[in-house]
């Protein structure tokens, strides 16, 4: 269940404004509007925090989400919406505890127990995410791909690449996930691990039709292995690959991570903070630019 809401919401915060199906979820806002106007409820205002938040329109989703918590207090859906769209802040905090001990069942408590986890590695305290992560893999029976990947950014936040880079590691070989796989390759290059992953990034740039983020992972390997002459070879070219798909108004975000992260690798410090500067401003989570944050 955790699994498939969170990379629900990844799906919906990663939506560019101009999608298609654009138009289609503002004529959805509009029903709904009108059903709520006739007769509110809590799944209805629910319904339409979900596409507000499609439309990158934050406030109002927060609204909506509080809207059906005073409806009823207890729909859960709601409520860990609105605990996720608080981010860092106290109430999300209080909010995911009240939950988690609010839950009658293991199983029931574990989302919420991953969400105090994840606030407090957003809030800086890594060392009590990385108590509650440990206690949750133990907790879940299903070995959640977001736990794992919230257990290595923790790690990476205390400095410990290798330990995230097993976590991943392992993770990927149980699940053969891809995100798995492509974190474990990204924590790998943190470490300074290039022996395993150097072939699938080489693979992966002979077969993809989009090549630059594999571009930047082969660079950094180079980089790793002092061989500046092809690092920058291949940040050139995943560079133009880039400005050819990045559109000039409402770009993909993590193409601009992307971009960002090239001009911190090749020394071009102001076009790189510019880059970050913008992706901070967007509802991205931190961990979807964390390299470009750390490289700089």
């Amino acid at each position: 269940m955790l699994h498939t809401r969170l990379l629900a919401f990844l799906a919906l915060v990663m939506l560019p404004a101009t999608a298609p199906g654009h138009n289609d979820v503002s004529k959805t806002i509009k029903t709904l509007s009108a059903k709520i106007e006739e007769s509110p409820s809590a799944d209805l205002y629910y319904q339409r925090a979900t596409e507000f938040r499609a439309l990158r329109e934050k406030e109002h989703a927060i609204e909506d989400l509080r809207s059906a918590l005073k409806h009823e207090p207890r729909h859960r859906p709601a409520k860990i919406s609105l605990i996720r769209a608080l981010g860092k802040s106290t109430e999300a905090l209080h909010l995911a505890i009240q939950l988690q001990s609010s839950s009658a069942h293991a199983e029931n408590s574990i989302e919420p127990t991953y969400l105090v986890a994840k606030i407090h590695h957003l809030r800086g305290n890594p060392k009590d995410a990385l108590t509650i992560c440990a206690n949750l893999q133990k907790l879940s029976r299903n070995h959640s791909t977001e736990i794992d990947l919230l257990h290595a950014e923790v790690l990476l936040a205390l400095k410990r690449p290798a330990d995230a880079s097993t976590i991943l590691k392992n993770a990927w070989r149980r699940t053969n996930s891809i995100v798995l796989r492509n974190n474990w390759i990204d924590t790998a290059l943190t470490a300074e691990q290039t022996r395993e992953i150097l072939p699938i990034i080489n693979r992966e740039i002979s077969s993809s039709r989009f090549r630059s983020s594999w571009l930047i992972r082969r660079a950094r390997a180079a980089l790793i292995h002092d061989d500046k002459k092809q690092a920058h070879s291949d940040l050139q070219a995943a560079l133009a690959e880039l400005t050819m798909r990045i559109r000039p108004t409402r770009p993909d975000l993590s193409l601009i991570a992307d971009r960002g992260l090239i001009h911190a690798l090749i020394g071009n410090t102001k076009k790189a903070k510019a880059d970050l500067a913008l992706l901070k401003k967007s509802i991205l989570p931190p961990s979807s630019y964390r390299l470009l944050t750390d490289t700089l």
